[in-house]
C-alpha cells in the first residue's frame, strides 16, 4: 500500500468468484473438523470457534458469493451486510482464542442454542443495513456509462475504522491461538494463529480501499484468501493426525487382545503344570522332574515378558523397566541384586525391550551357573551410546572353551537385532561380566 507502483486491484469477476467459492469450501471443511473436535472434547472454546466459522462462511456465501454468481448489482446494503457479518465472525474468532477449555454439560442443548444464535446474527446482518440504509455512507461508486473501470474507491472513516477494529481483533486472535498451541502442544491452534495473521493483513488492506463486494480482486482479497488457505492446511494436517491416532489405537487394542490371550491361555496352563509337577515326586525320575520344572519356570517367565512387551510398548525411562524386570528375576532366584542405573535414559521401544531381555537372561544365567548370589547391574550413558553391564562374583568359565548355549546365543541375537554389540568376559574363579552396548 505504501509503494505507489504496486497494484491494488487485479483481475476479472471470474477470479473473484473462484476465490470466494474456494474460500467458502475451505471454511466449511474447517467448520466440520472443529465440530468433530467439539463432539469429542465438548469444550466451550471449540463451540465458540464453530460459531465464528459458521458466521464467516454464511456471511461470505450469502452477501458476497451468491450475488457474484447471480450477477446481481452491488448494493450498499449488501456491502455493509458483508462487512458486519465478517466483523462479527472475526470477533467470535478472537473470543474463541481466549475462551477456556471448559467442558459443556449439555452439549446437544448448547449446539441448538449456538445454531439459533448464528442464524439470528446472519438475519440481523441482512436486515439492519436495509433498515438503516439511508444513514450508512456509500462504500463504492457504481460504474459510469461508457467507462471501462467498474467501481470507484472511497475510504470513508467509518469503513476504515471498522476494518482497523477487525484487524486488531484478528491480531489478538493470533496471539491467543499461538499461546494455546504452545501450552497444549496443539498444532491446529498454531495454524489458526497463522490464519489470524493473514486475516489482520487483509483487514488493514481493506481499510483504505473497502471493496468488499466488487467484480475485481484486491490486495485485501488475496490476504483473505491466504487466511482460508491456512485454515485448509491446518484442517488437512489435523485429519492426518486423526488417521495416525486411529491406527495407533487399533494397534494398541490388538496388542492388549494378544496380551490377554497369552495371559489367560499360555500362562495359566504353565501355572497349572508347575503346581502339578510337584505331585509327581517319587513316581518319576528326579532328574527329569527337575528339568521339567526348570523348563516350565523359564516358559512362564518368557510368557510374562511377552505379555509385558505386547501390552505396554511405550516405556518410560529404561532404568524403570530394568528395575522392574531385574527385580522379578532376583526375587525368583533369590539373588542379592545391586542396581546402579543412570536415570532418564530413553530409547526406542524395540531397543529398550532388547536391553531388558539381555539383562534378564544374564541374571538368570548368573543365578543358575555362577554359584554366587551377589550380582550387580550397571547402566550408563557413554556419549551417544548406552552401556549395560551384568557382573557376578561366581566361579566363572572359560569363554574360549564354551561354545555357548541358547541363552548366550539369544543375548547376542537380541543385541544384533537392534544394531548393538554384546561382549562376554569371564575366567574360571573370577566371575563373569556381560556387557551390552546399544
Amino acid at each position: 500500500m505504501l509503494v505507489p507502483h504496486v497494484g491494488l486491484v487485479y483481475g476479472l469477476p471470474a477470479q473473484q468468484v473462484a476465490l470466494e467459492t474456494a474460500a467458502s469450501l475451505a471454511t466449511l471443511l474447517t467448520g466440520f473438523l472443529v465440530f468433530g473436535r467439539l463432539q469429542r472434547s465438548s469444550g466451550l472454546n471449540e463451540l465458540v470457534l464453530v460459531a465464528a466459522l459458521a458466521v464467516i462462511t454464511l456471511s461470505s456465501t450469502i452477501f458476497v458469493m451468491l450475488p457474484l454468481l447471480t450477477g446481481s448489482a452491488a448494493t450498499n446494503a449488501t456491502i455493509w451486510s458483508a462487512i458486519i457479518g465478517r466483523t462479527v465472525g472475526g470477533l467470535l474468532f478472537a473470543v474463541a482464542a481466549f475462551v477456556p477449555r471448559v467442558p459443556l454439560r449439555r452439549l446437544r442443548r448448547a449446539l441448538w442454542l449456538t445454531a439459533l444464535g448464528v442464524l439470528g446474527v446472519v438475519l440481523l446482518t441482512a436486515v439492519l443495513p436495509r433498515a438503516f440504509g439511508s444513514l450508512l455512507p456509500q462504500a463504492i461508486t457504481p460504474p459510469s456509462p461508457g467507462r471501462h473501470v467498474g467501481y470507484g474507491l472511497h475510504g470513508y472513516p467509518v469503513l476504515a475504522g471498522a476494518q482497523v477494529v477487525a484487524a486488531v481483533l484478528a491480531a489478538l486472535a493470533a496471539i491467543g491461538f499461538l499461546r494455546r498451541s504452545e501450552r497444549l502442544g496443539d498444532e491446529f491452534s498454531g495454524w489458526l494463529a497463522i490464519a489470524a495473521i493473514f486475516a489482520a493483513a487483509s483487514h488493514l488492506a481493506y481499510a483504505p480501499y473497502p471493496m468488499i463486494h466488487s467484480p475485481q480482486v484486491t490486495l485485501g482479497d488475496i490476504f483473505r484468501f491466504c487466511f482460508y488457505v491456512a485454515l485448509l492446511i491446518g484442517s488437512l494436517r489435523e485429519i492426518r493426525y486423526y488417521w495416525h491416532t486411529l491406527a495407533s489405537m487399533i494397534v494398541a487394542e490388538e496388542r492388549r487382545r494378544i496380551a490377554r490371550d497369552l495371559h489367560d491361555g499360555l500362562s495359566q496352563e504353565l501355572a497349572y503344570l508347575t503346581r502339578n509337577l510337584s505331585g509327581l515326586r517319587g513316581a518319576a525320575d528326579e532328574k527329569t522332574l527337575r528339568r521339567l520344572q526348570v523348563s516350565v519356570e523359564r516358559a512362564r517367565y518368557a510368557s510374562r515378558q511377552a505379555v509385558d512387551r505386547v501390552a505396554a510398548r511405550d516405556r518410560g525411562a529404561v532404568a524403570d523397566a530394568l528395575t522392574e524386570a531385574a527385580g522379578e528375576v532376583a526375587e525368583r532366584f533369590g539373588l542379592d541384586l545391586d542396581l546402579d542405573l543412570a536415570p532418564d535414559i530413553g530409547m526406542a521401544p524395540a531397543r529398550a525391550d532388547a536391553l531388558v531381555g539381555i539383562a534378564c537372561e544374564a541374571l538368570t544365567n548368573a543365578a543358575r551357573h555362577s554359584g554366587s548370589r551377589k550380582v550387580s547391574l550397571i547402566l550408563r550413558r557413554d556419549g551417544d551410546r548406552v552401556r549395560m553391564r551384568v557382573r557376578d562374583s561366581g566361579q566363572g568359565f572359560d569363554t574360549a572353551a564354551c561354545g555357548g548355549g541358547f541363552g548366550l546365543t539369544s543375548m547376542r541375537d537380541r543385541a544384533r537385532s537392534v544394531g548393538g554389540e554384546l561382549h562376554i568376559s569371564s575366567e574360571p574363579g573370577t566371575g563373569s561380566q556381560v556387557e551390552a552396548t546399544l
